[in-house]
């Protein structure tokens, strides 16, 4: 009698599977797929957070005007990511060594024009629309500086907090844009502090996750540089913001103060209201000590 072990069903119908389909391309195609539903799911919830949540209350917008601008916002949102996804592409290429041939920076150029182009032709375009973009190409440019070369300081770490939230104000300059009616620039300056401060708490909640992914964080870049003492570093960072905030909500009526304080704080409150103990320091990325 034979000792040899008789495959499992599982084995010969995986083995008769393999002669018929190319596993590793439908893998890849699986993945593939993965990543397009990414985008718009994430560009879904951002408008979800960001404009339905707190830009359109916080303008008293009515219902048909919500309705009406909704649909474009997410849109314009979704095409976003699509230069997110450019540079994210290019994070170890120095767009600024190789600007003359690199397809990732002439790809950049164009599609910024092209975005351009789509929004004026949406009628979603201002003075605020214009400088988030200006704002965005700056995040993109700094952002890669920081990858490529691996070296951050504290001022390029706060300055990459302040600019990365650029796609979620040019929205909230689109609402202007579309309801024809001037910006509000009380209204920004109030919520500046407070896209800042989502964004560092966004960083606080997926600290681990980033430092695994190699990804820049904020609250990483803290710890490379201050170590122990990035809990306190940080949090000095989100007490300057919340007085800059508290600062803005002054200049309004006290009864518009107490709506758009409920509203801002649901933002970002819960976010910042745990500071991780930082990890080991990974040396993903090199640090300038001194701080201006």
């Amino acid at each position: 009698m034979s000792t040899d072990r008789v495959p499992s069903l599982g084995t010969r119908l995986a083995s008769r599977a393999e002669e018929y389909i190319p596993v590793k391309a439908a893998m890849a195609a699986c993945r593939r797929l993965r990543r397009s539903c990414e985008v718009p799911v994430k560009a879904a919830r951002i408008v979800n957070d960001y404009v339905f949540r707190l830009y359109f209350p916080a303008n008293r917008m009515p219902l048909p005007q919500r309705f009406r601008c909704a649909p474009l916002i997410m849109l314009v949102e979704y095409l976003v990511y699509q230069v997110d996804a450019v540079s994210e592409g290019a994070k170890r290429v120095d767009l600024a060594v190789v600007r003359d041939h690199d397809d990732d920076y002439l790809t950049l150029h164009k599609y910024k024009a092209k975005f351009e182009k789509i929004l004026r032709r949406m009628h979603a375009y201002n003075w605020s629309v214009a400088h988030q973009m200006e704002m965005a190409e700056q995040y993109v440019r700094l952002e890669n500086k920081v990858t490529s070369n691996r070296l951050v300081a504290h001022a390029e770490v706060i300055r990459l907090a302040e600019l990365r939230p650029s796609d979620v104000r040019l929205l909230h300059g689109m609402t202007f844009a579309l309801r024809r009616q001037p910006c509000d620039e009380n209204l920004l300056n109030l919520l500046w502090p407070v896209e800042v401060l989502a964004d560092i708490g966004n960083d606080l909640a997926h600290y681990p996750d980033d430092v695994a992914k190699g990804q820049f964080n904020t609250y990483a870049a803290f710890v490379e540089l201050y170590g122990a003492e990035a809990p306190e570093r940080i949090r000095a960072e989100i007490a300057r913001y919340e007085r800059m905030f508290l600062a803005e909500l002054e200049k309004f009526p006290c009864v518009r103060q107490a709506e758009l304080k409920v509203l801002c704080a649901r933002r970002y409150r819960r976010l910042i209201a745990v500071v991780p103990e930082p990890l080991p320091q990974s040396g993903y990325m090199s640090v300038q000590k001194e701080t201006p």
